[in-house]
C-alpha cells in the first residue's frame, strides 16, 4: 500500500461505526482520496427471523432497506458537510463479514469501528478484527475514539518480516508527516531452554547482550533497506515477550495509531505475531493498523 486511492469504511451506524466513518473523511481529505465508499451491510438471517414473523415480507424488507439507505445518505452528508469529503453509499444485504470482505477486495483501505452496536453479540474485538482478517487481503484501521486530528505519532511493530515491510509501507501512505517510532520486541530464541538446562544468570545475560546486539543490527538494516531511516524516525528494541510488552510500550509512548503487519516469517511466528496482533487490537487504547 504505497498510496490510497480508495477507502472503504464499513457501518452499523453505531457511534464507533461513525467514528470511522469520520476518520475516513479525514484521511480522504488529508491525503487527496478520490473514492471513498460508506457501506451497510443487512445480516440476511436477522433478515429473514424478522419476515417469518411479520406479515407481507417483501414489503417489509423493501422497508428496512430504504431506512438503510436513507440513514446511510444522511451519514454521508452529515461527514461530507463537516469534512468536505464526499463518501458514496451502498447498503448490501448478506453476511456482515463476507458483505465487508468482499467490498474491501475492491479498495486499498477498510476501515471499521472498534465495536459496534452490540459489541458482546456481535464478537469481541479481537475476535472481530481476526474473523475479517481471515477474509479479507486488505489493510484493516480499527478506529477506537472519534478522531480529533490527523496521525500525528505511530508506533510500528516488527519483526523483520515482509509483512513488516507491508506495515512500514501501511505507515507511510497513511500519514506520511507523522513522527514514528519503529518497535522491535526480542526473546533469545533459546532462552527458555537454557532457563530450564540451569544456565547461570552470567550465562544468559551474556545470551540476551548477544541477542540485543544482533536485534539492533536487523533494525537498522531493515530501515536502511527500505530507506525508512530518517529524521522523523525513532529505532526501539527492546527485550521481552512481544505479546505482553507491545502494549505496554504503546501505552507508556502515547501515540495516535499503531501499525502492525498480519503475519510473521515463518508458521510459528504467524501464530506468535497473531497473538501479538490480536493483543494490540484489545489493549490499545489509539487506533490500529493491521497491513498486509
Amino acid at each position: 500500500m504505497t498510496r490510497i486511492r480508495s477507502i472503504l469504511a464499513a457501518t452499523d451506524f453505531s457511534p464507533n461505526s461513525r467514528h470511522a466513518a469520520e476518520r475516513t473523511a479525514m484521511l480522504g481529505a488529508t491525503l487527496g482520496v478520490p473514492r471513498g465508499l460508506l457501506l451497510h451491510v443487512l445480516e440476511e438471517s436477522w433478515l429473514e427471523s424478522l419476515k417469518r414473523f411479520i406479515g407481507s415480507p417483501a414489503e417489509v424488507e423493501r422497508g428496512i432497506i430504504d431506512d438503510a439507505s436513507s440513514s446511510l445518505v444522511e451519514l454521508a452528508e452529515e461527514i461530507r458537510q463537516a469534512s468536505g469529503f464526499s463518501f458514496e453509499t451502498q447498503v448490501r444485504k448478506g453476511s456482515t463479514l463476507d458483505g465487508i470482505a468482499e467490498a474491501a477486495s475492491h479498495h486499498d483501505l477498510l476501515v471499521v469501528g472498534a465495536h459496534g452496536r452490540h459489541p458482546v453479540r456481535t464478537l469481541a474485538l479481537g475476535t472481530t478484527a481476526q474473523r475479517l482478517l481471515g477474509k479479507t487481503r486488505t489493510p484493516v484501521l480499527v478506529v477506537k475514539g472519534k478522531p480529533d486530528r490527523p496521525y500525528r505519532r505511530i508506533l510500528v511493530a516488527v519483526d523483520f518480516s515482509p509483512n513488516s515491510q507491508m506495515a512500514m509501507e501501511g505507515c507511510s501512505a497513511i500519514a506520511p508527516e507523522a513522527l514514528v517510532r519503529v518497535v522491535h520486541v526480542y526473546e533469545p530464541l533459546l532462552e527458555r531452554q537454557m532457563i530450564s538446562a540451569g544456565a547461570s544468570d552470567k550465562v544468559l545475560e551474556e545470551y540476551r547482550a548477544k541477542a540485543r546486539i544482533d536485534a539492533e543490527t536487523q533494525m537498522t538494516a531493515f530501515l536502511e533497506a527500505g530507506q525508512w531511516s530518517t529524521g522523523r524516525t525513532l529505532q526501539h528494541v527492546e527485550y521481552g515477550h512481544a505479546s505482553a510488552r507491545l502494549p505496554e510500550i504503546a501505552h507508556e509512548w502515547g501515540p495516535d495509531l499503531v501499525v502492525v503487519g498480519k503475519h510473521g516469517r515463518s508458521r510459528v511466528e504467524e501464530l506468535l505475531l497473531g497473538s501479538v496482533t490480536i493483543h494490540l487490537l484489545s489493549q490499545s487504547r489509539c487506533d490500529v493498523l493491521v497491513a498486509q
